[in-house]
């Protein structure tokens, strides 16, 4: 096993993040790959919001199939160990899931922190982080992570809604704190090789570009939560967190319903065009 060393756990505390390199052998990465480009997306999507528009498949819950190859990945002991360290303190891994990033097509992820997404259910802290497995090449040519180093110690950061390709609300730091962040911070992009991990904690920014790239990039995020922070009341925090972003889907999802009824009926009854589509000249006559 891979000893991490005080000046390493140090650079995690002071940046917020720590790739370890040649932490697993190419041919246990590429046995797992394999295996999940055997899968019949339609038996691992549950539900159409895990896929993307073109994509058969955008993510998978590694936690929900024990004895898998990225179950066993996503729950190594030897990670658990160093997130141990890194933490200071026994961890558990609280949930985990495989993000394909297909070629062309993989959709962007906006600058955020996990913790927007992590708080509400309970968490009394900050004191989690994620480990990143590339199942293939990660670098900024095909859409690999940014992040801004040193930006984990700041604390929650105000988060604007938005709602996503798949029509779900999703949370996305705002340009002007970005532009200050990227004054003060700059950006570190992660290039990573197979076998390689990065850890990273809760509070870091980060995010990832759409992959127009003819390169996939599929990963595995293992979520680490620390002993000391079990979360309280998980049921009725989940629920009102569930709550509070359908309910900004649902208003979403009826003022749309309402703009496209009127496009659509409008120019059902009418011989006039009633909405500006780019239209060739000849059907202008």
């Amino acid at each position: 096993m891979i000893q991490i060393k005080k000046f390493q756990i140090n650079n995690f505390k002071k940046y917020g993040f720590l790739v370890i390199k040649s932490f697993y052998s190419k041919s246990k990465i590429s046995k797992t790959l394999k295996w999940l480009k055997s899968r019949n997306p339609k038996k691992i999507v549950k539900s159409w919001t895990e896929k993307e528009p073109g994509v058969p498949v955008a993510v998978y819950s590694a936690l929900g199939d024990k004895n898998t190859p990225a179950y066993k990945l996503a729950s190594d002991e030897k990670i658990l160990a160093l997130a141990s360290k890194l933490m200071s303190e026994k961890v558990y891994v609280w949930h985990s899931k495989v993000n394909f990033k297909v070629r062309w097509a993989g959709t962007v992820e906006y600058y955020h922190q996990d913790q927007v997404y992590w708080k509400d259910r309970g968490y009394k802290s900050d004191k989690m982080l994620s480990c990143m497995i590339p199942l293939e090449k990660h670098d900024t040519s095909n859409a690999g992570l940014k992040l801004f180093p040193k930006t984990h110690k700041l604390g929650f950061i105000k988060h604007d809604h938005f709602i996503n390709i798949n029509s779900l609300c999703k949370f996305m730091i705002n340009q002007k704190k970005l532009d200050s962040l990227y004054k003060k911070y700059k950006l570190v992009d992660i290039d990573l090789d197979v076998g390689d991990i990065l850890f990273f904690h809760s509070s870091l920014v980060h995010g990832s570009s759409h992959n127009s790239s003819p390169r996939s990039r599929t990963i595995i995020l293992s979520q680490i939560n620390t002993l000391s922070n079990l979360p309280n009341k998980v049921k009725k925090n989940a629920i009102n967190f569930n709550l509070k972003r359908s309910k900004i889907e649902f208003e979403e999802a009826k003022r749309r319903l309402r703009w496209f009824k009127k496009k659509y009926f409008d120019q059902k009854k009418s011989n006039k065009l009633t909405f500006s589509a780019p239209i060739p000249n000849e059907e202008r006559k």
